[in-house]
């Protein structure tokens, strides 16, 4: 495991090219989020002032012009990552009495590009992953979908951007989105995965605060719908014992069951045009309900491989607490202050 001794480091890339050392040396602070449910983003702060020339530097350079794609890697000496590739959507400078002009380079990563403007379209005889793939390639993205397979014969787009509609799309299958490398991935959870870290409380981790809540966990759950062809309602219900991967000994709904009994969430409100479909929409979000059950927040040196969408294995929190976590948003801070740190939020279906 990398450690502070090897010393932090960054490489920050500018229009395919590293920034020039003079820009490197002036830079105080590099932050890069990483979020599965919002607009991932990175901020660059560098010094702004030329003591010679007596004059701005950086915010009237264009190395930093706005839509410049930026690519940041973090990490130790002889040993980064990258962290973010994205594009510079503002600039914002700060000039205040007694101290040294700054600018802060903000930008966000490719999925800025699905929320630039508002559409209202139709798609016909699709699938949510076929619909997730179109907008990909519109936004000049990859994509990594794999097939929903259920076929759906209308699926309006009302008056929102392109992310907002997928984001739907997504809550309705309880999938997630995020683009890393201009590479969209529509897909479910990956709370399966093999941990990307191991990391112990006391040792890596600074700071830990999970919370295992019952409130919003559900033994079952149900979604209904009408069969217009066949002229039946379609129910497809999903419960203890049947989530995608359990990253304990008892699952949150397990756990509830047993002590306030078959506790049921039901959704009605959805087009639910037959029973794959039915099905599809109940696993998704019954997976999705029993990550909730325990949540939480750390905080450790900076740990380069982490990622929104990777396991983390948390040692030393107890029985109930330690365990793997699925991570669902990450923040890197490169600072002279603080050095290289790593913050997180986690979520888990299991104790």
């Amino acid at each position: 495991m990398e450690t502070a001794d090897s010393g932090p480091d960054f490489e920050i890339r500018c229009g395919g090219r590293r920034l020039p050392p003079d820009a490197h040396s002036d830079v105080e602070s590099v932050t890069v989020l990483e979020d599965l449910n919002a607009l991932s983003m990175f901020t660059v702060t560098l010094k702004n002032w030329d003591a010679k020339r007596l004059r701005v530097t950086w915010s009237d350079s264009t190395l930093f012009a706005v839509g410049t794609e930026v690519r940041i890697s973090l990490g130790y000496v002889k040993n980064l990552h990258l962290a973010i590739t994205g594009e510079i959507t503002s600039l914002e400078p700060s000039f205040v009495e007694g101290r040294p002009p700054t600018l802060t380079v903000r930008g966000y990563d490719l999925r800025h590009r699905l929320a630039r403007r508002q559409r209202t379209r139709t798609f016909t005889r699709t699938r949510d992953s076929t619909i997730a793939r179109q907008l990909a390639k519109e936004a000049g993205l990859r994509a990594d979908v794999p097939d929903t397979r259920t076929d759906l014969d209308y699926v309006l787009q009302n008056n929102q951007t392109d992310l907002e509609f997928l984001q739907r799309r997504a809550g309705l299958l309880g999938y997630e989105i995020h683009v890393r490398d201009k590479v969209l991935s529509f897909r479910p959870p990956q709370h399966g995965r093999v941990p990307a870290a191991k990391l112990r409380v006391g040792d890596d981790i600074s700071q830990f605060t999970p919370r295992l809540r019952t409130m919003g966990q559900a033994a079952e759950h149900s979604v209904r719908g009408w069969d217009v062809a066949a002229k039946k309602a379609v129910v497809a219900t999903f419960g203890s014992g049947s989530e995608s991967t359990a990253m304990g000994a008892v699952t949150g709904p397990r756990e509830v069951g047993r002590v306030f009994g078959r506790t049921r969430s039901t959704r009605v409100d959805l087009p639910v045009p037959n029973q794959d479909r039915a099905d599809q929409l109940a696993r998704g979000q019954f997976d999705d309900l029993a990550l909730s059950y325990i949540t939480g927040e750390a905080e450790c040196g900076g740990q380069p491989r982490l990622h929104a969408g990777e396991v983390v294995r948390i040692e030393g929190a107890g029985e109930t607490f330690s365990g793997e976590y699925y991570v669902v948003s990450v923040e890197h801070s490169v600072t002279a202050a603080a050095g290289y740190r790593s913050s997180f939020e986690v979520r888990r279906n299991a104790a």
